[in-house]
């Protein structure tokens, strides 16, 4: 009876360090990296508590961190860290459309400190999941087409200038279809872009697409008939272009 009672209070006092709140803690240090092992996409942002220890003889007095990466946001106390006592970093990665393996490195910045600056990493590995075509071809133009633009803007080109850009596409439908891309005869040598052809069904593809402005040079506007297995699309992509205005002597 007394050994049940005694495991019974180890366990008690076990779940009273654990984090009440849920989140991971890792212990690391500047030398080594903190592993979040595997993290599925499609649960979204994973956040971990970093604990590092101040080795240093003196006190250290964090005031400002960087992050390179939009992915990661880290919440910290600017609060002076003791010799022997933990520097506490909340860490949020966000796995969205970031596959595959990951690192990302972490930078603490001091005033008044032993040292000027402390860098963290975090590693894992993200694992996908396909996500809805809407989401990043939110365009539905119909017979199962989805594209990324309705409006292809070059913005402002002089005559004989050139301008790029790419869009995405893909075929929504839950079968192979044939898409093309119907360019008005007439700006046929202006633009320049592959047929999409043959697509699996929900295939997802982008395209390059480079346009000339004529010389001479006049507002352009012009429109792109899309095609699903010969059938026209009910909408249209429109493309875009304005002349540059010379200055004036």
């Amino acid at each position: 009876m007394k050994k049940t009672l005694l495991l019974a209070a180890i366990l008690m006092g076990t779940a009273a360090c654990g984090p009440k709140d849920g989140i991971r803690t890792i212990r690391t240090t500047t030398q080594t990296e903190a592993d979040l092992g595997k993290i599925k996409e499609i649960d979204g942002p994973v956040t971990v508590r970093l604990l590092c220890k101040n080795d240093y003889p003196d006190t250290l007095y964090p005031v400002q961190m960087h992050t390179p990466c939009g992915c990661t946001e880290v919440r910290f106390d600017r609060k002076p860290v003791a010799p022997g006592e933990d520097e506490v970093l909340e860490v949020t990665y966000n796995p969205a459309y970031r596959p595959g393996p990951m690192m990302e490195s972490i930078d603490v910045y001091y005033a008044n400190s032993p040292v000027r600056s402390r860098n963290f990493v975090i590693k894992g590995e993200v694992i996908g999941y396909k996500h809805p075509i809407e989401e990043d071809r939110p365009y539905a133009f119909g017979e199962g087409l989805y594209l990324s633009h309705k409006v292809l803007h070059f913005g402002t080109k002089g005559a004989g200038q050139t301008g790029e850009m790419f869009f995405r596409h893909g075929n929504g439908n839950k079968k192979k279809a044939t898409v093309t891309f119907d360019i008005p005869e007439e700006w046929q040598p202006y633009l320049r872009m592959r047929q999409p052809g043959k697509m699996k069904a929900d295939e997802r593809d982008t395209l390059h697409v480079k346009f000339t402005m004529p010389s001479p040079a006049d507002t352009v506007e012009f429109v792109i008939q899309p095609r699903v297995n010969g059938v026209p699309t009910a909408e249209v992509l429109t493309v875009k272009a304005f002349p540059k205005v010379l200055a004036k002597d």
